[in-house]
């Protein structure tokens, strides 16, 4: 997981409000690769307000849920999406915090663990018989714990870069603690004031840079789309629409033992599409847990493609077939 990257915070959307039920999509046809394809916005009612998605297709059969990594939004996607919602819709939600989504609540803090039950969430709330899960960074370890705990939920799982939390150094991790409750305590009385803002080009290298260059700087503008706010004090700047608390998610590493149970009961098809430019999910246990997975089950597969953390987003051409054949593959509809 990136633990540099950039934040945004949310601002009101003008999405409609959908229904439970298994049918949700009524949005244009997307039918081959490359076609320009047009999108809908929905929000998803939530117990502190609301999710906020972006969804590809027009089919009437369950979407594909699509969830981004940390700090990012939906709009992660925008590139890879109508290169595979030809049969299938695609939903990116934006985890709370991101995007036009709802913050927690004052007083409150982010954990991980909250991710793979607003998954269980969304199954509940559309009524689906499984998920379907594309999945990059945070968003991919979300699933992977979703789909470790529930197995018999999820009809498969794409992961992006990541599956697991990378190995840390646990006395570094300990050490950060004091000083990470403290901003957290510190950021809780600032929920309400404008943080800095920046011109827009100026945004673009800051999320670039920010990054450590993951995100191209031609990529920043889809993920700018969801998360800037125009500042109240001078209307030519924006700033990163984030809930300022997501700086401060206790990222720590589980016990070993915790995470091999985990990975033994993946049972799905699971794609893992691994970046060779990106330093995350490298580490020697990570290594060794890909391993458990392959051995564990058949219906796993790894292919490496150069590129950074964000490949999906910089060079979604290279991943795009490589799903596709995925699903063609395990006679999933695509």
């Amino acid at each position: 997981m990136a633990k540099r990257l950039l934040f945004r915070t949310i601002f009101c959307s003008n999405s409609i409000k959908i229904k439970p039920k298994n049918s949700i999509l009524n949005n244009s046809q997307c039918n081959h690769l490359h076609t320009k394809v047009e999108t809908k916005e929905i929000t998803i009612p939530f117990p502190y307000g609301h999710i906020a998605a972006k969804v590809w297709g027009s089919d009437q059969d369950r979407p594909i849920l699509a969830l981004h990594g940390w700090q990012d939004n939906a709009g992660t996607w925008d590139t890879l999406a109508p290169m595979l919602c030809q049969n299938r819709s695609i939903m990116a939600i934006d985890f709370p915090g991101h995007g036009y989504s709802s913050w927690i609540p004052p007083g409150m803090h982010y954990y991980p663990w909250e991710l793979p039950r607003l998954i269980l969430y969304l199954k509940d709330y559309f009524q689906w018989d499984k998920v379907s899960m594309l999945s990059h960074s945070m968003g991919s370890i979300a699933s992977l714990r979703f789909g470790s705990v529930f197995p018999d939920d999820v009809d498969f799982y794409i992961a992006i870069d990541s599956l697991i939390y990378d190995d840390f150094d646990l006395n570094q991790v300990v050490e950060r603690y004091p000083s990470i409750l403290k901003k957290l305590r510190l950021a809780q009385t600032r929920l309400d004031v404008e943080p800095p803002s920046y011109t827009k080009d100026e945004i673009a290298k800051k999320w670039h840079l920010g990054t450590n260059k993951s995100v191209s700087l031609e990529s920043t503008q889809y993920l700018m789309k969801r998360g800037l706010k125009q500042s109240s004090k001078d209307p030519n700047k924006y700033y990163f629409s984030r809930d300022s608390r997501l700086k401060y998610s206790m990222f720590k590493p589980e016990n070993k033992q915790f995470v091999e149970a985990l990975v033994r009961r993946l049972k799905c098809p699971t794609l893992y599409v691994k970046a060779i430019d990106s330093p995350y999910a490298s580490d020697e246990f990570s290594v060794q847990m890909r391993e458990i997975i392959e051995q564990n089950n058949e219906n796993y597969e790894i292919h490496f493609v150069p590129g950074t953390h964000h490949v999906h987003l910089n060079n979604p051409e290279l991943i795009a077939p490589l799903i596709l054949n995925f699903l063609r593959k395990y006679n999933l509809k695509i």
